[in-house]
């Protein structure tokens, strides 16, 4: 199962090791990858002054770049062979012949019917790929009837998502089967972080994995959409109130608000009772396929869902009854948790699912079993070995879900692929790299970067500790996490122009809101220390954010600008300065912005790619200090990463995983 190298290096790696060493090295003293890793930001990239363009690039760059395409630079990022390149600038360089006769041929070499790129430009981005995790997906053999979801199970799922479910559902039952091999015990529960709409745990539950899953979610109206959904997949049926109202119309009225009785469940288990009459009980029981068993409307304490039969509680011992009886005879189970995750500490959460108390126990054991039976099954149920999975995973969630392993003796596998890097948080504070600073102050980077949470990035000794020439730690900021969820790799020629554009207004419509006074002037520090005690607080002056526009505001820029003005009009912090400054903005006035700073989108645009490919780094200094974590913990065995779905259809592809000794 695990693979023959723990992190999907490229080839000139020999260990891992040295991989991580060498990657902390060049993150560290590379001012170029510092840079275009969240030392600038693409917003102030038509206000930046002196030119940010001609600031940041080295002038070979700047010449080569003149001469090409934009769309020729994105291949030779990416695509391009650069090593043949490097071969051919080598051979040529050392032909016989004066040197004047060499550079004259040198200019005559063309790439792209272009110059040839200068050479600390393929040194540049030989580093960035070198260092770069493969993402090379090799799809598991699947058994006969795993290879496809089934069209009822697949309800409500985008072909990205299927995708997705379809492959990483099979990895995990792979793996599951895998410990339990090792470890000579059953995963007995799979535990879904920030379960969703329950897509993964759905297709676990579900034949042919009939697994046992606990989704943890903390969002109401989410489990109440899962539960719907699980009805579609016939995982469960319909109330019989639901299924024949004529039938219920002729029933007695019966008090269905219990004492205690709120329409939202309070942080807690909604999960194996269902609070039926016997009629219902008797149209439920019968059905044989898996089901998902919920508290309806009905507030639930951890300590209520594991108590006895009552015999004074006719419907809780039917309920039980039916309990019994369909967990006897289903292949998979989901349970739902409503609670927001705050930790990786899941004891108290999922204790009274994988550990029910011995009344229960009783119950599922049987009422048949003799005493010394009952013991047995009693400890054998207790015994919990659950896995923690996670698909998709936003910010420091994943964090909880890779330290679960380490927190809570049940938890003895993890699988975790996660995303949004920019709802992570920062434990190490503000950098200190001395470098020039090519971006103004923004309270969104300040307010991150003093956070101290202790759940942040990062999570390894290592990179915590890590010495460099700036100081002690290895940072990341907003903007550079936030870079990291690009995808450089999956750009087509239309989509990249489209996004390029949407940039380029972007950034040109800030320089609209300084020259009409909307907002100051950048205040771009000379110095690390003046960027840290100076001038006035970066919250004074709250940052214009535009968001999301309809697709036919990038028809033209006084077609943005007029979208944006409609949008920030109702602003708290601008839009009485918005209102005042651009009320007489004329589509003239617009047009000429646009045609005096037009050569200046290929400029962003070549940032923004370069920006955009520097940052695979910052996902791989991310991705490693995941697993770093794991290794730093001899209780786990076995930790490694792994693409686990291709990346042509999802990017974020890559898994975390750790398995306990």
């Amino acid at each position: 199962m695990q693979p023959k190298t723990p992190l999907p290096l490229s080839s000139e790696w020999k260990d891992p090791a040295s991989y991580v060493t060498s990657l902390l090295s060049f993150a560290t003293s590379s001012e170029l990858f510092q840079q275009f890793c969240g030392g600038i930001h693409i917003v102030d990239f038509l206000t930046h002054e002196p030119d940010l363009y001609t600031t940041l690039l080295p002038e070979e760059w700047r010449q080569f770049f003149d001469r090409h395409d934009t769309q020729d630079i994105l291949d030779l990022l990416i695509r391009e062979d650069v090593s043949s390149l490097e071969d051919v600038m080598v051979s040529r360089s050392e032909d016989g012949g004066a040197q004047d006769d060499v550079q004259q041929r040198r200019d005559a070499w063309k790439w792209k019917a272009g110059p040839l790129p200068p050479k600390s430009l393929l040194d540049y981005i030989r580093d960035i790929r070198k260092f770069s995790l493969r993402r090379d997906f090799q799809p598991q053999v699947s058994d006969k009837g795993t290879s496809s979801i089934s069209r009822n199970i697949a309800v409500g799922m985008r072909p990205k998502k299927r995708h997705e479910v379809e492959n990483f559902s099979r990895y995990v039952n792979s793996l599951s089967a895998n410990v339990a091999q090792s470890r000579g015990q059953p995963v007995t529960h799979i535990v879904d972080f920030g379960s969703g709409q329950n897509y993964l745990g759905r297709t676990l539950a579900s034949p042919p994995y009939n697994k046992h899953i606990i989704a943890i979610e903390r969002r109401h109206d989410c489990i109440r959409g899962a539960r719907s959904m699980d009805i579609s997949a016939k995982l469960t049926r319909k109330n019989a109130i639901e299924q024949n109202p004529k039938e219920h119309r002729r029933r007695p009225p019966v008090n269905r608000k219990p004492e205690g009785w709120s329409e939202r469940p309070q942080d807690g288990i909604i999960s194996g009772l269902s609070l039926l009459n016997s009629s219902e009980a008797i149209e439920i029981a019968g059905d044989p396929v898996s089901a998902i068993h919920v508290f309806r409307d009905v507030n639930i304490e951890p300590g209520d869902i594991c108590a006895g039969p009552s015999r004074k509680n006719r419907r809780r011992a039917q309920a039980e009854d039916l309990l019994l009886s369909e967990r006897k005879g289903a292949k998979g189970v989901v349970d739902y948790i409503e609670h927001d995750i705050q930790d990786g500490y899941l004891e108290p959460i999922i204790h009274p699912i994988v550990q029910p108390p011995a009344d229960e126990a009783c119950i599922l054991a049987g009422s048949s079993a003799t005493n010394t039976d009952h013991d047995r099954e009693v400890q054998t149920t207790n015994d919990a070995k659950v896995m923690v999975v996670s698909l998709h995973s936003c910010g420091n969630l994943l964090h909880h879900g890779v330290r679960s392993l380490i927190l809570n003796r049940s938890v003895v596998a993890i699988a975790m692929v996660g995303c949004c890097y920019n709802l992570m948080t920062e434990r190490l504070g503000p950098a200190t790299y001395k470098l020039p600073l090519l971006r103004s102050r923004h309270p969104r980077l300040e307010a991150t970067s003093i956070a101290y949470d202790p759940h942040g990035f990062p999570m390894s000794k290592q990179l915590e500790a890590y010495r460099h020439g700036s100081g002690t730690g290895v940072r990341l900021n907003i903007t550079a996490r936030s870079m990291a969820l690009q995808a450089p790799y999956n750009w087509g020629r239309i989509e990249s122009e489209d996004f390029f554009t949407r940039h380029f207004y972007r950034a040109l419509f800030q320089r609209v809101l300084r020259d009409r006074g909307v907002i100051p002037r950048p205040d771009i520090p000379t110095s690390l220390d003046d960027f840290d005690a100076g001038g006035d607080s970066p919250s004074s002056h709250p940052p214009v954010i535009v968001g999301s526009l309809r697709k036919s505001a990038f028809a033209s820029f006084p077609a943005y600008v007029r979208a944006a003005i409609s949008k920030l009009s109702h602003d708290p912090d601008h839009g009485t300065s918005i209102r005042t400054h651009l009320a007489n903005v004329s589509d003239e006035e617009l047009e000429r912005y646009a045609a005096r700073y037009r050569l200046d989108k290929k400029k962003l645009s070549i940032v923004w790619c370069l920006m955009a490919f520097s940052a695979m780094v910052a996902e791989a200094i991310i991705v490693v200090d995941r697993w770093q974590f794991l290794r730093e913990h001899p209780v786990v065995r076995q930790c490694w990463v792994e693409p686990v779905f291709d990346y042509a259809e999802s990017p974020r592809n890559l898994a975390v995983i750790g398995i306990k000794g």
